[in-house]
């Protein structure tokens, strides 16, 4: 089995010397942020591994080895690094550990060389590092984050990667694990071709990653609301359709509530719009904390929430409106209580009928201006065209 070292090499040049002018170009009209230039910082120190590989020959030096190894290494953490702040589990832990790992590579790389001028034992010992490098970045991908199908195919691409580097590790150890010659050129050639896989993924794949983690980012923006986190009116409105439609094929009950913060302008004008935006947060939480599977809940705008209990019955919904209603009595805001109230308008359709959002919008907005007629700090119920208060304050 024969391979061309030298125009492997020339292709892996080329392949990143283009990945890297595409790179730069499309930095020029995008702001940069830390990820893209850990990244693109980690294409210049492998290319110019590359480039002293191919050079190696016209270069009568020892020392280009451990050279191109540290170079290699450096831009394989640099690398492994933009993937976790990608991926979002970046933190002050993985820092260090990468920290110590390329801190210890370049100690025994070193040492290697020093002891052991003659045996190329530089090589099998950056490819272990490189094992250790890769390995964090392919646990995440595979076992813990698996959000897309996109992250786990890359996982265990780079599963292979590590298994090729792992192989060429393992050379010195050929003969004593009695590896005959063909099983050592097919590692051979499997460690080459994990470097071209490696390459693939450093570029296409972390790429495709960028683009998946940006398609997610603008469909967060436009379906949860900015502020408090939980969907915004025109999620909301998308996702409570097929439910209602569902409820009513199969004549299940379910239950509308808009809720309101009494005189939230007071709160603004009392305490700052910051203090107002405390109050609407910590309202949306400690109503989603009452909801059940299947219960969505929106903001409408300003300090209006809008809430659909999936399969909620009147009693059940009276039980649920008065929860939420006592949940936000004695709430901290910065630590200062903040007796802030909500008045909440209900209706429940148990019929099987199917009204549409805008009708039960409608009724529930005359209950709740029932509530607020009725001093606030209430929940007050719709039976589709009379209101009758059902719960005291």
């Amino acid at each position: 089995m024969h391979l061309d070292l030298q125009t492997l090499l020339v292709c892996l040049f080329l392949w990143q010397s283009f990945t890297v002018l595409l790179i730069v170009v499309y930095r020029l009209r995008y702001a940069q942020e830390q990820t893209s230039s850990l990244f693109i910082t980690a294409k210049y120190l492998q290319l110019a591994a590359l480039i002293l590989l191919l050079l190696k020959d016209f270069i009568d030096t020892p020392l280009s080895l451990p050279i191109i190894a540290l170079l290699a290494l450096a831009g394989g953490t640099l690398e492994s690094l933009a993937l976790l702040m990608l991926l979002r589990v970046f933190g002050s832990k993985v820092e260090r550990y990468y920290s110590i790992l390329f801190g210890a590579s370049i100690v025994v790389v070193v040492l290697m060389y020093l002891l052991m001028p003659e045996d190329p034992l530089v090589i099998p010992v950056a490819c272990l590092a490189g094992v250790l490098i890769i390995a964090y970045p392919a646990y995440i991908l595979c076992l813990k984050v698996m959000e897309t199908s996109l992250q786990i195919i890359m996982g265990l691409l780079y599963c292979i990667v590590i298994l090729s580097l792992a192989g060429r590790a393992l050379e010195p150890l050929y003969s004593v694990l009695g590896i005959n010659t063909q099983v050592s050129q097919f590692l051979y050639l499997f460690f080459y071709l994990g470097i071209y896989l490696y390459m693939f993924l450093g570029t296409a794949g972390i790429m495709l990653l960028y683009r998946e983690d940006s398609f997610a980012e603008m469909e967060r923006v436009a379906t949860y609301d900015e502020l408090t986190g939980i969907l915004n009116r025109r999620s909301f409105v998308l996702r409570a359709r097929p439910l209602i439609a569902a409820s009513a094929m199969k004549k299940l009950p379910y239950s509308f509530l808009l809720l309101d913060v009494d005189h939230f302008k007071s709160i603004n004008d009392n305490y700052g719009h910051n203090t107002g935006d405390q109050v609407l947060t910590d309202l949306a939480s400690k109503i989603e904390h009452q909801l059940g599977h299947g219960d969505l809940i929106g903001r409408f705008g300003g300090e209006e929430f809008a809430v659909l209990l999936h399969r909620a019955d009147e009693k059940s919904s009276d039980v649920i409106a008065e929860g939420m209603r006592t949940a936000i009595i004695g709430s901290m805001i910065h630590g200062v209580p903040l007796h802030y109230t909500i008045s909440i308008g209900v209706i429940t359709i148990e019929s099987g009928e199917r009204l549409s959002l805008n009708n039960l919008y409608k009724l529930c907005d005359n209950a709740l201006y029932q509530a607020k007629k009725k001093g606030r700090n209430c929940v007050v119920r719709s039976y589709e065209n009379i209101e009758v208060s059902s719960f005291r304050h």
